[in-house]
């Protein structure tokens, strides 16, 4: 019993001892003088925080493969993540001249359209009467990746003008 009442004892100054050696030992003392200011960083370019990318690809004949009675070409593109898959937008351009023209693309029989998942852009190119189409040549193509808030805060766009789209998220060639 007194074995226990020893150990009983013991574990209670081990504690108390404990608690108090955490206790503040004063007041707190002077605030220490200001640091020096650090230097200013460089201006970034202005741009849209919700439009995720704006690339523009140029994609040769040997970038298709043809695949039965078409022809399918890829382009990778990070900023399509899954939150953009289910509710953005990405908006794929076929420059003409000096026109960026949206994505199909209708040419009499001949059409190119595009589907995108995560990360990727996949491009395909038919012809309406299932004839096998003539390989694409060298074509540029411009991307843009909007998320789902852009496109509520800009109901009234028309993703179809490549300019509209420019000028409404403040996009930069």
């Amino acid at each position: 019993m007194k074995t226990k009442n020893l150990l009983i004892v013991g574990l209670l100054f081990a504690g108390t001892t404990l608690i108090s050696s955490c206790a503040k030992d004063g007041a707190t003392g002077p605030a220490g003088p200001a640091g020096t200011n650090g230097t200013n960083g460089t201006n970034g370019t202005n741009g849209n925080a919700n439009v995720i990318g704006t690339n523009t690809v140029t994609l040769t004949s040997s970038s298709w493969t043809l695949n039965g009675s078409f022809y399918q070409a890829s382009i990778t593109a990070v900023g399509i993540t899954q939150a953009i898959v289910d509710k953005g937008s990405v908006q794929v351009y076929i420059q003409y001249g000096t026109t960026w023209y949206n994505l199909p693309d209708i040419n009499g029989i001949n059409s190119t359209v595009c589907g995108f998942s995560v990360g990727n852009i996949k491009l395909l190119n038919s012809n309406a009467d299932n004839s096998t189409p003539t390989i694409p040549g060298t074509q540029t193509y411009r991307v843009v990746i909007i998320a789902a808030s852009n496109l509520i805060a800009h109901p009234n766009v028309n993703f179809k003008n490549y300019i509209e789209v420019q000028n409404a998220f403040n996009l930069k060639d």
